[in-house]
C-alpha cells in the first residue's frame, strides 16, 4: 500500500474515531467504545453531539444545584431555571 492508501485509511476511519473519543470524553462516556464504535459508523458521532450528559463532566459540563439540569461548564447561570452558579 502507497501513502495515498494509508491517508484515505485514515481520514476515512481515523478522524471519525478520534472526534467520537474526544465527545464521548467530553460527556463522560467512555472514549474507547465510543471511538471504537465512531470509526466504521461515524453516524455516532451525530448520536454523541445531540446527546446531553446525564451526569456533572468536570470542565465540559456542572448540575444546577437548583433544578438539577445539566448545563455548559462555561456558562454562569442555568439555561433551563437561570439560577446562578456558585463559585
Amino acid at each position: 500500500m502507497g501513502l495515498s492508501e494509508y491517508l484515505f485509511v485514515f481520514a476515512f476511519f481515523g478522524v471519525p474515531g478520534v472526534l467520537g473519543a474526544w465527545l464521548a470524553r467530553t460527556r463522560g462516556k467512555s472514549p474507547l467504545v465510543w471511538g471504537l464504535l465512531s470509526a466504521p459508523f461515524p453516524f455516532f458521532i451525530f448520536i454523541l453531539w445531540f446527546q446531553k450528559p446525564t451526569q456533572e463532566v468536570p470542565g465540559h459540563f456542572r448540575k444546577c444545584l437548583t433544578c438539577g439540569a445539566v448545563y455548559p461548564w462555561k456558562q454562569d447561570f442555568c439555561t433551563y431555571c437561570a439560577a446562578k452558579s456558585e463559585e
